[in-house]
């Protein structure tokens, strides 16, 4: 309860410190959406589409942003969720270039937020562009913010059936409308890359069996000199990382993550075909042009 009530202060205090200098968010990755999404009949015990949600939301303006992909255009692992937070994050800053720091609150999900991958993009973010990044995590069980209201309206909106992952995007660009609709980007696998460095390869603040471990981290700064610093708790100072920082001979870039899309299984595609009759004939095309095993 403790640490509850240290990150309720501490993104209280964030949210009042949010200007033009400083850029203050929450982010979380909404519940599997599923597709086609109708009451027929022939749709019960049939695997269908999954189509994934990203939510941004900042906390100074109230801009949400939702970056949505399907399945077969990409994975959930945390290259794809480094890649997603360093390009939203670059084009903040590039958007705003009085940013000095930029301050991203989340869940403590490892392969979204709290590992390596993740902490590599960000470091590479605040050396390149000469800003601090925080990224600060609440506590398990007490993860209700912001953008989690983003998840709740759209929810609200999709009582209509969903035929295909478009309906989905209309949903997402029309479920606000004040202060403005949220911003909606569609991903395909083309789109996702990964670093071609690593700066680190672990990220545990202690070394020894009994020392603290990843998942006691509530926060982690990114400097732009290249130092990385962390807190285990948040009335604590910020300590450097014990990890050494590896500085490779040629420039990091980003290179594709995926080479192609990624097939579904043959089971889900004939699942989906089997659905085609409750469907308009418009959306038979979009399924019977699903990569497959």
């Amino acid at each position: 309860m403790k640490l509850k009530a240290q990150a309720q202060a501490e993104k209280a205090k964030d949210k009042q410190e949010s200007s033009d200098k400083v850029s203050v968010w929450t982010m979380d990755l909404q519940s599997v959406l599923l597709c086609p999404k109708t009451k027929a009949s022939k749709m019960y015990y049939k695997t269908k589409l999954q189509m994934h949600n990203f939510t941004c939301f900042n906390l100074g303006n109230k801009d949400g942003v939702c970056y949505a992909w399907e399945e077969h255009e990409g994975s959930l692992s945390s290259e794809v969720f480094a890649h997603l937070q360093y390009k939203h994050f670059e084009s903040v800053l590039d958007a705003n270039r009085n940013i000095e720091k930029v301050i991203i609150w989340s869940d403590g999900c490892g392969y979204q937020n709290r590992c390596c991958t993740i902490t590599n993009a960000y470091l590479d973010l605040a050396m390149k562009h000469g800003v601090t990044i925080e990224q600060k995590f609440l506590v398990a069980g007490h993860t209700q913010m912001e953008c989690d209201s983003m998840h709740s309206l759209i929810e609200r909106r999709t009582i209509k059936d969903i035929h295909t992952p478009r309906d989905y995007i209309v949903i997402f660009e029309t479920a606000r409308l004040h202060p403005s609709p949220y911003k909606v980007t569609q991903l395909y696998h083309s789109d996702f890359m990964k670093l071609s460095w690593a700066y680190v390869t672990k990220i545990r603040p202690g070394r020894k069996v009994g020392d603290p471990t990843v998942h006691d981290l509530r926060a982690l700064q990114y400097l732009a000199d290249g130092r990385i610093r962390h807190k285990l708790d948040f009335e604590s100072d910020w300590e450097d990382l014990p990890q050494r920082l590896s500085i490779p001979e040629e420039p990091v870039h980003w290179v594709p993550l995926f080479p192609a899309q990624l097939p579904i299984t043959l089971r889900k595609y004939n699942d989906l075909q089997a659905m085609k009759p409750v469907l308009p004939r418009v959306a038979h095309q979009y399924y019977d042009n699903l990569p497959h095993q």
